[in-house]
């Protein structure tokens, strides 16, 4: 076993024995009283399960900088659980508090600050390949991570009641920022740093090719999830569930990057897509004719069926008759609509296959081949090659 593997071990099992260690404590505490906060209670072990999966799984297959800061985010992640639930149980409505609980509390408060600069900064900047796209964007990542550093000196010693953790005040008060101003100015440094990461994304994307392309893309597709639910956010942060939100669409990045870059031949984005528009569409249109057969079977029925339930019999008989040829007609137009040079090349193999069956002259055949491979592939060059027992001929174009 190599260096790396023993690392990883290493990290997966503190990942693991944290993790499950504060979720223990969690279960015994569920009864304290504490104030309101973001989220809820033991979100992170979501992280600690996502992230530590796909960093191990990368930094195992393929050692890169992308599998050790997904590997460290899910350890940082599976700390920050543990040391939050030992803080509460051992703080609250307690006299004297459990050793070392008002130290995690202190930890709890600035550790987390880690988890967001490297999924929002340095992830963004360094996937799928490890490294940056040039020279130049160094300086945005080293900028956001200057600033998630200054912000977490700030957490660690401003004075008063701890983030994430209000049921401690600090114990190492070195200055006092009422209101965490200083804080929150520091945030806009991060907050710019990650809009400047996600530029380089799109830069990375225009120059990228093939699989690395493709890649891209679904870091691309979370990324819009992300963005959406924090807009969602802004809108609505007096309620809980968008912060539910966020915290859902955060925990699928590291799935969506362990995707694309172990398990890319085996799942394409553009299939994935192409999939949820016409299943969603179809079962939406049948969902429709469902209820609106219902209705109208119901009112044409009443009469003669006294309220029974076969409107609802041959509602579903209909629907499930509807079924195959709504998804055949929605495929096809999601085809023609957005996959438009596919749709022409399975037209043409289509047409080519009706005039084989038919076709029995060889050089009719081999025209219609010609003519089909330039069509679908496109190439600069076709020739066909044909092997007989006393004479071999080709035919080219």
């Amino acid at each position: 076993m190599t260096r790396p593997h023993v690392v990883v071990l290493a990290a997966v099992v503190l990942s693991a024995i944290s993790t499950v260690a504060g979720l223990g404590l969690l279960a015994s505490s569920l009864d304290l009283q504490l104030p309101d906060s973001w989220g809820f209670r033991g979100f992170p072990a979501i992280f600690a399960l996502t992230f530590t999966w796909a960093g191990a799984n990368l930094a195992w297959r393929r050692p890169n900088a992308v599998g050790w800061l997904l590997l460290w985010v899910g350890v940082v992640a599976g700390t920050q659980v543990f040391v939050t639930e030992y803080s509460i149980i051992g703080v609250v409505g307690r006299a004297d508090p459990f050793p070392g609980a008002v130290f995690c509390g202190w930890v709890a408060s600035w550790v987390w600050l880690t988890e967001v600069t490297i999924i929002a900064v340095f992830l963004l900047q360094l996937f799928p390949d490890g490294h940056f796209v040039s020279r130049r964007w160094r300086a945005v990542a080293w900028f956001g991570g200057l600033s998630a550093l200054v912000g977490a000196l700030i957490l660690a010693f401003n004075a008063g009641p701890l983030n994430n953790a209000p049921h401690i005040n600090n114990p190492y008060p070195l200055f006092d920022d009422p209101g965490s101003r200083s804080f929150y100015t520091v945030m806009s440094g991060v907050a710019l740093a990650g809009m400047g990461s996600a530029a380089s994304l799109f830069v990375r994307y225009r120059r990228a090719r093939g699989v690395e392309r493709q890649q891209l893309k679904w870091l691309a597709f979370e990324a819009i999830v992300i963005a959406i639910a924090v807009v969602v956010g802004s809108f609505y942060q007096s309620e809980k569930w968008p912060s539910i939100f966020l915290i859902s669409a955060m925990a699928l990045a590291p799935v969506m990057i362990g995707i694309a870059v172990v398990r890319y031949r085996l799942y394409e984005i553009d299939a994935v897509i192409n999939r949820a528009i016409v299943y969603g569409a179809t079962t939406a249109l049948i969902a429709a004719a469902f209820f609106a057969g219902i209705v109208v079977l119901q009112t044409v029925l009443r009469p003669f069926t006294n309220g029974s339930e076969i409107a609802v019999a041959v509602s579903t008989l209909i629907s499930v008759a509807l079924a195959q040829p709504l998804r055949a007609r929605i495929q096809g137009f999601v085809d023609r609509r957005f996959y438009r040079s596919r749709y022409d090349a399975g037209r043409t193999l289509d047409a080519f296959s009706d005039r084989l069956r038919e076709e029995v002259d060889l050089d009719a055949v081999r025209a219609d081949l010609l003519h089909a491979v330039r069509d679908t592939v496109q190439p600069s060059h076709a020739s066909v090659w044909l092997r007989a027992r006393n004479d071999s001929r080709t035919a080219g174009g």
